[in-house]
């Protein structure tokens, strides 16, 4: 009879016991690595936040560095336009100025050092705080030079931080000191409390490189300022402290930054993670309890769940699931039992899926296939079972059988994408997989299972896609994004090999002539000859991409390690372009001729962004269509620097008419007689910085850019009112006033109306009024212009033709034109007294005039002698120097009427 012990334990109280001290000793080893992780994070965040602030206070530094650097910029920049509007200037009084400039109210609040050293460094003046003494910095200082191009740290016990510019007199370009201005830090307790306030510290201080405290802050006064990694109590109060190199332009100097924070800060993170750690363990107990008495229920329900699988199975039941239950033990029975069940299930299913498969036997010889693999290939199942692997054929070069088992012999696996070859002949992409089965037990090739898969079609198609969203459909050359990819990937390389690169920016010449007139299919034609002989002009690792329209790119890399030389490879290059694409191209029975610009830019690493370096490129190809088109242009930065010029101007220019920073002044159209029969109005511009802005400058701007369309409205409102008031009083009823037209403003479609309706408006002369066109306008719709003319003329208008011979001169249009007036362009009147050829046109000019029954006026007459041979000629009216200047409308009117 077999004798129970009395402290033998049941299988499920063995297990619960056992499963309960490997809790509750997962629990202790979760709980020490809680505290100990809880701990580093608490530390990390502490030095995470102390690196914080001593961030805030470096920049709270550099902002107030920031702040004197723009106030010594203003007072340079400001002193400058002084001296250029200064009839006579002198030393003292830049010196005064930039004395004032620095005591405004706005700007001294941030000064605790402003002080001018003549050239040898000696005080002149100190207009610092007075607490902060000049000499003793001066005492400190090296050459005033050395603290020109960035802020420095002098002193020893009184850091201070500064910086100097040197003063030249404006009448003789001589230096004649420094002005120096900085940042007081040592005992300037008011900017340390600043920071101390600003960063949101409990304690700051500042020492020197042998540790000596020059300033400190705050309510901790002797911590440890050389850890953080353990609080320190002092006077009741803990703190973490953290020390760095004070950080000047970039650099770091020999003093140290340290900050505080108090623990209390932090306290309420050691209680959350407190309370992390008992919700935890409280968690943990509480589900080692529920496990416990589950492991209790399942052990009951264990059999019984084991025995229905097996019956279920036994069935033929597929899908049936084991049921899982409370003891290890089974549960490894149940698994077991239900994954073979699944492997084989599956193994069936897997073998007729849509992807062919095959199985061999170690040397390869196929044992079976399956219905997908005769769909894709063609081949029966009888027509394979016996035959070795090699009877799939393989129709790739770059594989072949020798290479597969080679492969399986090292690997044990071999896949990739092939052309095989269907029973029939017919060629197909096949995605190709064979795996190895080993034997476990000494490791020997039991089978090998091939599976392939047509990919013939999802190849296309991602070829297709490929095609689609990287390259050109017109020309197949990569598109825009594709050119990206690239021209990042080759200042990377640049960048690495410090090679120098290159970006030719192509366009072709007169292009819209040809689409307009033979049609965007003969456009499309040219497009393709163009795109094939760029590929065929440069080397295969280059890339020749299309952007748009005739645009091209070429891409050049790898073009050595300098500059030179790679603007010889490329100036060869740009010659042999020009040469190919200038042969004549053929398509169906038409010979064309194009040209085409070029811009170069050159790249060396990653000083350029890709943006900068397409704006350089197209830059300069507008520069080789100045210069006369089929060229090619190398990037100069003075291009930048005029389009940069320009951009401003156009700017200034819009904001000049909203400002009212435009003016008119009258230059005087006198007679033969010496009466004054009218007057020209021009335009004129003062600007707030630049001062007078010539015409010449601003005007074809405001053409380019449309803004000569509000001007010129505004001119001509000028005009009328101007006439309306000389209308009032009958002396002066009798006066013109000549009033420049752009081209631009002429073209518009309203702008008959435009005028008339001014005229409508001011209720003036139309009779006095005189609009001054130019030869240019000869050159767009000839008939529009005359249309408009008439329209004006049949109200009372006059026209006269400015600037006449220098342009398009064209006598069947001077007979058309409903001209008043023909102007002789000061360029001929300036040298007819030298150059009889000039006075020849003159003459002319006036025997025209008088055979079209036109009067004459001549421009820019400026002695006396120009005006008798205008005179001899048979021209009786003349503006210029020679009776005045262009006058505002007061001295116009108080010195000739």
């Amino acid at each position: 009879m077999t004798t129970v012990k009395p402290w033998a334990l049941t299988f499920t109280t063995r297990i619960s016991l056992i499963f309960g001290f490997l809790g509750l000793m997962a629990l202790l080893t979760a709980s020490l690595y809680s505290a100990k992780s809880s701990e580093v994070q608490l530390q990390a965040e502490i030095s995470k936040t102390l690196e914080q602030r001593h961030r805030t206070v470096q920049s709270l530094i550099e902002n107030r560095l920031e702040l004197l650097n723009a106030y010594l910029d203003v007072a340079s920049f400001n002193r400058v336009f002084t001296t250029l509007l200064t009839d006579d200037p002198g030393f003292d009084s830049v010196t005064e100025d930039m004395i004032l400039l620095f005591q405004d109210s706005d700007r001294g609040v941030h000064l605790d050092l402003f002080f001018l050293l003549d050239p040898d460094g000696k005080l002149i003046f100190d207009a610092g705080m007075p607490l902060y003494s000049a000499e003793n910095i001066i005492a400190e200082m090296d050459s005033p030079i050395l603290y020109t191009s960035e802020w420095k740290p002098v002193g020893s016990d009184n850091l201070s931080i500064i910086r100097s510019t040197p003063i030249f007199d404006p009448s003789t370009i001589q230096l004649r000191g420094y002005m120096v201005t900085g940042l007081a830090i040592g005992q300037n307790r008011y900017f340390i409390q600043e920071l101390l306030n600003m960063a949101d510290l409990d304690e700051i201080s500042i020492h020197d490189s042998h540790n000596k405290k020059l300033i400190s802050a705050g309510r901790l006064n002797k911590a440890d300022e050389n850890s953080v990694s353990k609080p320190i109590d002092q006077s009741g109060v803990a703190a973490h402290w953290q020390r760095q190199p004070l950080i000047i332009a970039g650099k770091e100097t020999r003093f140290m930054v340290s900050v505080a924070l108090a623990s209390e800060r932090f306290a309420h993170r050691s209680e959350h993670f407190t309370r992390s750690f008992v919700l935890f363990a409280v968690g943990f107990i509480v589900l080692l309890v529920i496990a416990g008495w589950l492991l209790h229920i399942s052990h009951s329900r264990a059999i019984s769940r084991l025995l229905e699988f097996i019956n279920a199975t036994q069935r033929g039941i597929r899908g049936s699931l084991f049921q899982t239950t409370g003891i290890k033990e089974y549960n490894q029975v149940g698994y077991a039992m239900q994954s073979m069940v699944s492997d084989l299930n599956i193994a069936a299913t897997v073998f007729e899926s849509g992807e062919g498969i095959l199985v061999t036997d170690h040397n390869r010889t196929i044992l079976k296939v399956n219905q997908a693999f005769t769909r894709i290939t063609g081949f029966t199942p009888d027509e394979v079972t016996g035959k070795n692997l090699s009877c799939i054929k393989i129709k790739d070069e770059n594989t072949s059988f020798d290479l597969i088992n080679e492969a399986l012999e090292k690997y044990g696996v071999w896949q990739d994408e092939v052309w095989s070859q269907r029973k029939g002949g017919q060629g197909f992409l096949q995605w190709t997989s064979i795996s190895a089965v080993i034997n476990d037990y000494d490791g020997s090739i039991i089978n090998y299972v091939v599976t392939l898969l047509d990919v013939t079609d999802r190849k296309e198609a991602e070829i297709r896609i490929r095609q689609l969203a990287f390259y050109d459909q017109l020309t197949l050359l990569p598109n825009r994004q594709l050119l990206m990819d690239r021209l990042q990937h080759a200042l990377e390389n640049s960048h690495r090999h410090k090679s120098v690169g290159g970006i030719l920016y192509l366009d072709l010449d007169d292009f819209k002539t040809l689409n307009d007139t033979r049609g965007h299919h003969t456009g499309d034609l040219l497009l393709k000859q163009v795109a094939e002989r760029l590929s065929a002009g440069v080397r295969r690792a280059d890339t020749v991409a299309r952007l748009g329209g005739d645009e091209f790119i070429i891409l050049l890399e790898e073009l050595g390690d300098e500059i030179d030389q790679a603007s010889v490879m490329i100036n060869h290059l740009c010659q042999k372009l020009l040469h190919s694409l200038c042969q004549p191209y053929h398509f169906e029975n038409l010979e064309h001729f194009s040209t085409l610009s070029i811009g170069v830019t050159l790249f060396r690493g990653k000083e350029e962004s890709i943006d900068e370096l397409f704006k350089q490129a197209d830059l300069a190809m507008y520069q080789a269509k100045a210069a006369g088109r089929n060229t090619f242009c190398f990037f100069d930065p003075a291009m930048q620097i005029r389009v940069t010029e320009h951009a401003t101007l156009a700017r200034d220019i819009r904001q000049g008419i909203q400002q009212q920073a435009f003016f008119l002044v009258y230059q005087p159209q006198i007679s033969h007689q010496g009466h004054v029969s009218g007057a020209e109005i021009l335009l004129r511009w003062q600007h707030p910085e630049r001062g007078m802005v010539s015409p010449v400058e601003f005007i074809p701007i405001a053409e380019e850019t449309g803004l000569i369309l509000p001007i010129g409205q505004w001119v001509l409102k000028q005009a009328c009112e101007q006439l309306a008031i000389w209308e009032q009083e009958p002396r002066w009823r009798h006066l013109e006033l000549a009033v420049n037209i752009s081209p631009k403003q002429f073209q518009q479609t309203d702008f008959v109306s435009q005028v008339l309706a001014t005229i409508e408006k001011t209720q003036c002369n139309p009779h006095r009024l005189k609009l001054e066109i130019t030869e240019s306008m000869l050159l767009e719709d000839i008939d529009d212009t005359i249309s408009k003319m008439d329209l004006l003329k049949a109200e009372g208008i006059s026209f006269s033709l400015d600037d006449f011979g220098t342009g398009y001169s064209s006598l069947s249009y001077l007979k058309r034109l409903p001209l008043d007036q023909l102007k002789i362009d000061k360029s001929f009147v300036s040298d007819m007294l030298h150059d009889q050829h000039h006075a020849d046109i003159a003459k002319t000019i006036v025997s025209l005039a008088r055979s079209l029954d036109l009067a004459v006026i001549a421009e820019g007459v400026e002695t006396e002698e120009q005006r008798a041979m205008l005179e001899g000629f048979g021209c009786f009216s003349y503006q210029g120097y020679l009776f005045s200047h262009p006058l505002t409308l007061e001295a116009f009117t108080r010195q000739f009427l």
